[in-house]
Formats: C-alpha cells, structure tokens, sequence
C-alpha cells in the first residue's frame, strides 16, 4: 500500500478555548483515530518551545495511522477528504471500479463528459453542504458561493419541464405554480417541524415510536392524489418518482418517512415559484475526473479496478484482502462507505452486522445514454415524462412505469446523447426499457438511433421497511459506529443525493471536550465565535463518538477524530 506523508496540522484556531474546556477521553475510541488536540495539547503548544515539539509528534503519530474507505462513491470520497483535512496522512481508498464517483460519476464520449448518474449536483460551489448548496432555501448564500467563487464551474439546470400524457403543440408546459407543493410542504413541516439543525431529519434521530405515521407504509391515494396532488403533474411527487426514490402505486413504494424527506427536498422550488425546479450542476459533468483530482491534491492513495474478498477484524488492526491475492492490507481503522447489504460479502459481519444488514432494500434503476434526435429539447435542460411515473397499481416500480423513461436530458447542444433514466426488476422483459424509449421518442416528434450505453444500478436508493423504522433499525445500525474499528458512511444514515452526502453540518460544534487544530470549513463556520464554541464544549453537550451523530458523512468523520 503506497505510503503517505502526514501532513503538519495548523496552529489551533479555538485556543481561547483551552481554559474552559475539559479533557475527556472518549470510551470506544483509540487516540489514533480521535486525533486533533486536547486542551492540554493546546496549553503546551503555546506556552513552550518543548510543548509544540511534543504535541506535533503526538500528531505525527496519530496522523499516519492507516485508514482503509472502502468505497469511491460520494460518501467514501467525502469521508476520505474529511479525515484528510483533519491532518490524518495515510488514507487509502479502495474502489472495485475503474471509475470514482459511483452513481454520481461520468464517463467520457466524443470528446464530452456525461453524467452517469446523479446530474444536478453541488460539486461545482465552494460550499457543497446540507445548508451551502440550497438554491431555493437559502438564494442570497447560494449566489454568493456560485458567483464569487464557481463562476467557471457551475451551471444552472432547467428542471421546470413537464412532458404531460399527451403533448400541446409538441413542446412541454412548466409545472403550474399549484402544482409545485401542493399539500406536500404542510405534511414534511408536521412530520419533522419548521425549525432546528438539519441533522433533525436523519433517521436516526427521528423517534419513530412515537411517529407512527412515518414508518406507515399508507402512501398512494392518501399522499398522492389527496395531499400531494396527482402522480403525473405534481412537482414533489414526479421529484421522487422520476429520480428512481419509488412509485406511489407500486408495492415497493418506500415508508412515508422517505416521502417526507424527499418532499422537503423537493418544495424548495414552491418559494420562487416564477422559476419552478432549478439544480446547479458542474460545468462539463465531468465528476469522475473531479473527484479524482480532490484526492490527488489531497494526498489520498486510491486503488481502482480493486475488489475487497475478505475483510478479518480484531483488536490489533484490520486486515483487507483483495479478489488479486497477495499480502492483506494491515490498516488501523475501517470506514465502509459502500452498500451495507453489499458489505456482506467481504466483511466479517456478526450476527447482529448480517441481521441488521439484511434488512436493507432496493430499488432497481437504470441508466441509458442513447442518440436521440428531438428538434425541441435544449441542452441543459431535465424534461420529465408525466405519463411514465405510474399510474396503475403493481408489484415494483418497473411494472408500475413500463420500464419507460421518466426523465430525459440532453447534456450538450453538439451532441446528440441523451441520458435517460428508468426503473427496471425482474417483472420486465429483456428489452423493455429500450423499445419504450424507441416509442417515447417517436411520440415526441424525433428520431432514436439507438443505446450507447446502459447501466443498471440494483442498489439504488438504500432503505428501510416501515416494519423496521417501526422497531428502530436505523439507531441500531447507528449503535454500530466505532466497534470492531469499524465506521460506516452512506445513504442509508441520510438520503441518497448528492448535497445530503458531502459537506459539513454547519450546526455540529466540537465534540465535548476535545478542541481540534484543524477544521473543514464548514465546521468553523458552525462555531458563531470562539466563546460559543467553548461554552458548548466545556458544557459537553455534544459528545459524538459516532460517524453520523451530528451531520452528513464529513462532519461525521469530524465527530469521530475530534
């Protein structure tokens, strides 16, 4: 394994924080994962020449302990990049494809980057976090990170089309102002209420004893035609079935907790609605490569084209073997930032790991990149099919929309291929998914000259059945963060999108009693002040020895080594 050099942490910016707060060792986590400094650390570094050399070489030794991320998703990039800034040197990522970025990579074809997978996302802002990258929530702090610091990466998403049943005039129609919230914004604002930190939404978090309507697996007419309008020209319904999170009629449909979420996603777009749906996306889609170079200019060792067959834990280190043979990889601390059910098949689970594991479900989506020729459609633009978010009661969401595209983008005005997005599972035939979109096309007015590409994606939308949100899974799979080295990171601790799974919760102070040298941005940010910061600390309230206590994946890896 290549090693790395660790990095020389900054002078501590909370210093004033040293007489306040207290030490505190937190149970469950070695020194050599917690990291940063103690107040003590801080009072010695300061005060003498002879402190500063004898807590730097405590850094030193801290920070070139190996972690293995399995996983080159956005969760394990984002996790690595974290525990990279906090001054932790010897970070291997460990990926079975070719290509990082998992479902939000690219992939290249005529000399243009395309999305594979998630398309609106906030990679190009400087602050690609819950709360930094919210177009409609916050637009003033929005503009400002996309004007003053990404004005040569960022691009601005038409997602206001809506291609209705039957077509009027041959062009699609914006979502009506009614039908961009609809009953939707009331129901997320009960389920969670208007105000607090944002990691209030994460599963863990959310008592669902005693909100039995939340794991309630009641969702098609009740949210759909009632409350949320109708499946076919409602904004947040078409938001969640259209970006492959469930059909309202289908029986895999998720629990209302998942509706919820993504409906207070999706109701951004009702507070300008003279707009409608908008998402900023990287200029050139070319997230692969941009994710790559993250980690190149982080120090970050990465292995490709490198798939895990066995992972033993014990109490001296972890030991990674690979599908190449060879020597296992010795590292200290694990991060498992790949699918929890997937995970089975190299980990060493327990028997309470393989229960809790296997309780995760799917749903299946695919990607198909095709040359598609239809006069009117604008590059830069997302079109959703109104008559593919089914409809009819069925058995999955591939049944439920015919394997029919539910989405229809054009990257670029000199390329002809289009990315399209569908549902698919075993009720469909071979071939399903392509002749709708032959049909789709030609209903359209244009002409289909064939897949390129098709990618299925058979873990997508990791969750939970409302049988288990009932019985609290999710805060039982959180209990998991820290033993046998182990720390996971993914989708299943928040939501699958983009800006949910990278950044830092601006909310999440120092964990109790430990005042760290380095902090992501968004973490300092989160600190209104040094004496803030200290009186929280030294009143320890927020002790975190867990990857997901206070925020989404990096300020979880914050809470863990702080």
């Amino acid at each position: 394994m290549p090693a790395l050099t660790t990095t020389t942490p900054l002078r501590p910016r909370f210093a004033a924080c040293s007489a306040h707060a207290r030490a505190v060792d937190e149970p469950g986590l070695s020194s050599s994962l917690r990291g940063g400094f103690s107040p003590t650390d801080v009072a010695q570094s300061l005060q003498t020449p002879a402190g500063e050399a004898l807590a730097q070489a405590r850094r030193t030794s801290e920070g070139s302990a190996p972690i293995a991320v399995i996983g080159g998703g956005v969760s394990g990039v984002f996790a690595a990049l974290a525990l990279r800034s906090l001054g932790y040197g010897n970070i291997t990522v460990i990926e079975s494809a070719q290509r990082l970025g998992g479902k939000a990579g690219s992939f290249d074809h005529g000399g243009f980057s395309f999305p594979i997978g998630a398309v609106s996302t906030p990679f190009a802002l400087r602050e690609a976090s819950f709360t930094g990258a919210q177009i409609l929530e916050k637009p003033l702090r929005f503009a400002t990170s996309a004007f003053a610091h990404s004005r040569t990466k960022l691009q601005i998403l038409d997602a206001n089309n809506l291609l209705p049943r039957r077509l009027q005039g041959g062009t699609p129609r914006r979502f009506h102002a009614s039908e961009l919230s609809h009953g939707a914004t009331e129901s997320w604002k009960e389920a969670f209420s208007g105000t607090g930190p944002p990691h209030r939404f994460y599963p863990h978090h959310v008592d669902f004893a005693s909100k039995p309507e939340l794991a309630s697996a009641a969702r098609p007419r009740v949210l759909g035609e009632e409350a949320w309008g109708r499946a076919d020209s409602s904004w947040p319904l078409i938001y969640v079935s259209a970006h492959g999170y469930g059909v309202a009629r289908a029986a895999d449909a998720p629990p209302n907790y998942y509706w919820q979420r993504f409906a207070q996603k999706s109701t951004n777009a009702a507070k300008l609605p003279s707009l409608g749906p908008r998402g900023p996306a990287l200029r050139g889609f070319d997230t692969t490569r941009h994710l790559e170079r993250l980690l190149e200019q982080s120090g970050v060792a990465v292995l490709r084209s490198t798939r895990v067959a066995s992972v033993l834990r014990s109490t001296g280190g972890v030991a990674i073997t690979t599908a190449a043979g060879g020597a296992p990889l010795a590292f200290d601390k694990l991060v498992v930032a790949t699918d929890l059910k997937a995970a089975r098949s190299f980990l060493d689970t327990s028997a309470e790991e393989a229960d809790l594991f296997s309780r995760v479900r799917h749903l299946n989506y695919h990607t198909l990149a095709s040359h598609i020729e239809i006069p009117w459609v604008k590059p830069a633009s997302v079109y959703y099919l109104g008559g593919h978010q089914g409809e009819r009661d069925a058995v999955d969401a591939g049944a439920a929309t015919g394997g029919c595209p539910t989405i229809l983008f054009r990257p670029y005005a000199a390329s002809n291929l289009t990315i399209t997005w569908a549902y698919g599972g075993a009720s469909l035939a071979p071939g399903t998914m392509e002749a709708c979109l032959r049909r789709t096309v030609s209903s359209l007015g244009g002409r289909f000259g064939g897949v390129l590409l098709q990618q299925e994606w058979p873990d997508y939308f990791p969750h939970l059945a409302s049988s288990d949100l009932a019985s609290q899974v999710p805060r039982r799979l959180d209990a998991l963060q820290g033993r046998k080295r182990t720390y996971y990171v993914g989708e299943i601790f928040n939501l699958p999108l983009v800006s949910e799974r990278i950044g830092a919760d601006d909310h999440a102070p120092p964990a109790e009693g430990r005042v760290t040298a380095t902090r992501t941005r968004s973490m300092a940010r989160g600190c209104r002040g040094e004496r803030w910061c200290c009186a929280k600390a030294s009143r320890g309230r927020w002790s975190a020895p867990s990857l997901q206590r206070h925020g989404t994946d990096a300020a979880a890896v914050e809470a863990l080594v702080s």
